[in-house]
């Protein structure tokens, strides 16, 4: 059953990509998704594919991922005891790899990276990892209820001011008009890229980094109890579902409304504080849902399509930036702003099994992801297994 819960783990990290890919594509394929503002040219289908979007997908499965993220760093200290090279110069090095890597993942490929800030945190988690399980949970809830309720009271006193001095008739609250810059050669979206990252990235540490550092508290904490090495009882993954998943879509289905059906910075703060508040449900949701269906037989098969996928995770995130830079920017076809936000959810659904495939393919000949095996041998600081081990 060991062997089975660790795939499960694979497989969850796999599902944690899909859903990354679902948000990250519209920030190459739509040029008003940084400005916060509703493109122009959308039609009311293309609003209810971008509000389902919202609703389903923003936000939930960054979370996700960073569980996993957190619940792997308690699994590579266990490792630690059974090497010779301590724990926290590899666990220096590797973040450090990380942090490497993210700066160019930002700089040349998608400036929304989370490596770095990965990183960052990962010295957080390495100073802080004598911490019991409860006390490992109780971080992220109070991480995450401080950023929600900080969210919340800048909403309100934005309807205060909107009250004491309203908007003059026939103006309108929107964020973000100015029109962006769509790029058309190579050099160009590299220059747009690299510059893009480097203004939002204070904003990606700083707004992001808290509510990624709850969830990687929230895997610590499982990872300490070994939730996920134990057998969890059916009863408590459904009733974990039947709770989490009307509460989470209901506020995810009022966050959306705010965002594509309001919009204005108040309606605006108001979804990000319902989202910071609720999307941690419906990530909990996802993952019951998930773990209830490996256990049967239709949902071993897609366990075992999700798992490669997930074991090379971090080589597909980065491929993932590459193949829609390459779609959708300079770099290549240039098909930013040209495809109704209905066929980008295909080609999301497209790569993403391309990626299943691929994933599958490498791991029959090599033991790990290329970009996993660089990671193993900067952390260990020698030539790990050869790649070709399979």
């Amino acid at each position: 059953m060991g062997s089975l819960r660790v795939r499960e783990l694979d497989a969850l990290r796999s599902f944690a990509l899909l859903g990354i890919l679902m948000v990250n594509v519209w920030y190459f394929a739509d040029p008003w998704t940084l400005s916060g503002s509703p493109n122009p040219t959308d039609s009311g289908q293309d609003t209810l594919v971008h509000f389902l979007v919202t609703a389903l997908f923003e936000a939930k499965f960054y979370l996700l991922f960073s569980f996993l993220f957190g619940y792997s760093f308690v699994l590579q200290w266990a490792s630690a005891l059974d090497v010779s090279a301590p724990m926290v110069p590899r666990t220096l090095r590797r973040l450090g790899f990380l942090a490497i890597l993210g700066i160019l993942h930002g700089i040349l490929l998608f400036y929304g990276d989370i490596l770095l800030t990965y990183a960052l945190l990962g010295c957080i988690l390495l100073a802080t990892r004598a911490a019991g399980p409860r006390a490992a949970l109780g971080a992220g809830i109070v991480l995450t209820a401080a950023f929600a309720l900080l969210l919340l009271l800048a909403a309100l006193l934005m309807i205060i001011a909107a009250v004491i001095e309203p908007i003059p008739p026939g103006i309108t609250e929107i964020s973000g008009t100015e029109t962006p810059v769509v790029t058309t050669s190579p050099g160009a979206a590299l220059g747009e890229n690299a510059a893009t990252y480097l203004r939002i990235l204070p904003s990606v540490v700083f707004f992001q980094g808290p509510l990624a550092l709850a969830a990687l508290y929230a895997g610590v904490a499982a990872g300490k109890a070994r939730l996920l090495e134990r057998h969890i009882p059916g009863r408590i993954l459904r009733r974990a579902l039947l709770v989490s998943l009307p509460l989470g879509l209901g506020a995810a289905t009022a966050q959306a409304y705010l965002v594509h059906y309001r919009g204005g910075d108040t309606s605006t703060t108001l979804a990000t504080a319902i989202s910071v508040a609720t999307s941690p449900l419906l990530t909990v949701s996802y993952a019951a849902a998930l773990l209830l269906a490996f256990r049967t037989r239709w949902g071993g098969r897609l366990l075992r399509v999700l798992e490669p996928a997930g074991r090379m995770a971090l080589s597909n995130y980065l491929l993932q930036s590459a193949v829609l830079a390459l779609v959708f920017t300079g770099y290549g076809l240039q098909l930013t702003n040209q495809l109704p936000p209905l066929l980008v959810v295909f080609v999301v659904v497209g790569v993403f099994s391309l990626q299943l495939a691929l994933s599958k393919w490498w791991l029959a000949r090599f033991a790990q992801g290329p970009v996993e095996w660089a990671l193993r041998r900067v952390t260990y600081w020698e030539r790990p297994a050869r790649i070709q081990d399979a």
